[in-house]
């Protein structure tokens, strides 16, 4: 089986949960909607193509190895705005100056984390051929020269090294994992730990052997540009790398 294995790094990544009231938080790793918005990115696929979108939905599965958890750190935002009632004094706004311009302005405070030099490997392999439009091959070449900015997770989190992105045959998804992360070179001074986690979808061989934990997580994309999404299942394991390499 083959699958398309790429590294996220950067200072800082925003992998946003269920944004309720003023509180914006971040899980601790990659999401699903996350690495599958990159694609579309590297890709040039819009976030209003609904087709396309659905099709990288259906078309392909996930995995994130997690190297180096990071630290979470909270930012404190405020912005002004106008309240709803004058906004519907307009049918659009087509300026910030435009909404401004209306008067009657509040302040709005939130609070946004983001996870600082947290290190990962994603994992991406076809699961519906019919909806997969995009070879892996081609999301490699797509990453190597982008259509669009790359972030990690939020417009305001780039990454801080190329992606490196691959395709790996193998048999089990962890032994595709360990392959990749043999002789791995992120940083100056960076070396994978002893143990590592391993989360990952059903319907794959993972090639793990031990009882895994399964996780409920809402990353599955229903709408990109209604931003909606679904649960999903997601299981974990920790693998001891060194016992593997």
């Amino acid at each position: 089986m083959q699958f398309c294995l790429f590294n996220l790094y950067g200072p800082m990544a925003g992998y946003g949960g269920i944004a309720v009231g003023e509180m914006r938080s971040s899980w601790s790793r990659p999401s699903r909607s996350a690495v599958l918005g990159m694609i579309a990115a590297a890709l040039g696929i819009r976030r209003d193509d609904e087709k396309a979108q659905a099709n990288l939905q259906a078309g392909y599965g996930f995995s994130v190895m997690v190297l180096q958890q990071g630290t979470m750190m909270q930012d404190f935002h405020t912005i002004q705005s106008v309240s709803s009632k004058s906004l519907k004094k307009m049918n659009h706004v087509m300026t910030r100056r435009d909404e401004m311009n209306l008067g009657d302005s509040e302040t709005i405070l939130s609070k946004r984390e983001y996870l600082c030099d947290h290190v990962s490997v994603a994992c991406v392999w076809i699961r519906d051929a019919e909806s997969a439009q995009y070879s892996l091959e081609e999301i490699v070449m797509a990453f190597r020269n982008p259509a669009y900015c790359l972030y990690l997770g939020r417009k305001s989190c780039p990454p801080a090294l190329p992606v490196h992105a691959r395709v790996i045959q193998s048999d089990s998804l962890k032994s595709a994992m360990i392959q990749h992360i043999e002789g791995f070179d992120l940083l100056n001074g960076f070396k994978v730990p002893d143990k590592v986690s391993l989360f990952f979808e059903e319907g794959i061989d993972s090639g793990l052997e031990e009882p895994v934990m399964k996780i409920k997580r809402r990353d599955n994309i229903l709408s990109r540009s209604r931003w909606q999404f679904s649960d999903r299942n997601e299981y974990y394991a920790q693998i001891y790398v060194s016992e593997e390499i």
